[in-house]
């Protein structure tokens, strides 16, 4: 998976590059500025059992790392969350677990 990412100011417009591989227990970063040869690559470590969860949270961490400065009171922010399949059904026979 591969993306680019371009902020513009008035002055010149910065391009940043990235890259996401996916590895056995984690993905890695690679991060190219502004066009150059070398770039730098980040190991982040799945913490979580659950894919989902797991990606979620790189991406927040991505978002804070190289991602533009916001808050709450910005008037436009990126949030990343998970939600519910809409088609997702439960298996309505599974045993529930004894406590």
């Amino acid at each position: 998976m591969c993306g680019s990412w371009c902020s513009c100011s008035d002055e010149r417009a910065v391009i940043v590059i990235f890259e996401i591989r996916h590895v056995q227990n984690g993905v890695v970063l690679r991060v190219e500025m502004d066009g150059s040869e070398s770039g730098e690559e980040l190991v982040w470590q799945e913490r979580y059992n659950d894919e989902v969860e797991a990606f979620a949270e790189f991406l927040r961490d991505v978002v804070e790392q190289y991602g533009p400065a916001t808050n709450r009171y910005s008037p436009q922010r990126i949030s990343i969350r998970i939600e519910p399949g809409d088609k997702y059904e439960p298996d309505m026979s599974a045993k529930p677990i004894e406590q």
